[in-house]
């Protein structure tokens, strides 16, 4: 068994997507990232050493619990930003490009609470931040 903490970041990707077999017992899907191969390689070590979920993970997993108890309908609605994630969008001719941080979104060097507010910002009128960025779909209304 490997180091748990290993960075695998020197590794080779043969070697990485082997190491992951090896882990798993199956080949690694085929367009999956490096990224997610290391992160999943890494979760895999930490369950056959009998660590589970690091503390880290517990805590973001019970707080998705705690909202999936409060509001079912949360869990298939509302898509998980991670922070370092840019959202770019083009509108009216111009490209805008808005970060993703732990505790809000980063615009043009402004920190905002919401995409809502920086869609608005962007467009002039009042927007759904998640349909403006295309991370959600405009409900159909009925009949339409």
């Amino acid at each position: 068994m490997h180091d748990l903490s290993q960075d695998l970041s020197d590794v080779s990707g043969s070697e990485l997507r082997k190491m992951w077999s090896d882990a798993w017992g199956l080949t690694p899907p085929h367009k999956i990232s490096r990224p997610m191969l290391e992160r999943s390689l890494l979760f895999k070590r930490r369950e056959l050493a009998g660590l589970g979920l690091t503390p880290e993970q517990q805590k973001r997993l019970a707080k998705l619990v705690r909202a999936y108890k409060r509001n079912p309908e949360s869990a298939s609605k509302v898509p998980i930003l991670k922070p370092g994630t840019r959202l770019v969008r083009s509108w009216k001719g111009a490209q805008y490009s808005v970060l993703v941080k732990e505790c809000g979104f980063e615009y043009q060097g402004n920190l905002y609470k919401s995409l809502s507010e920086v869609a608005s910002i962007i467009t002039g009128t009042r927007w759904n931040g998640w349909v403006f960025f295309g991370l959600k779909k405009t409900p159909q209304k009925a009949g339409g």
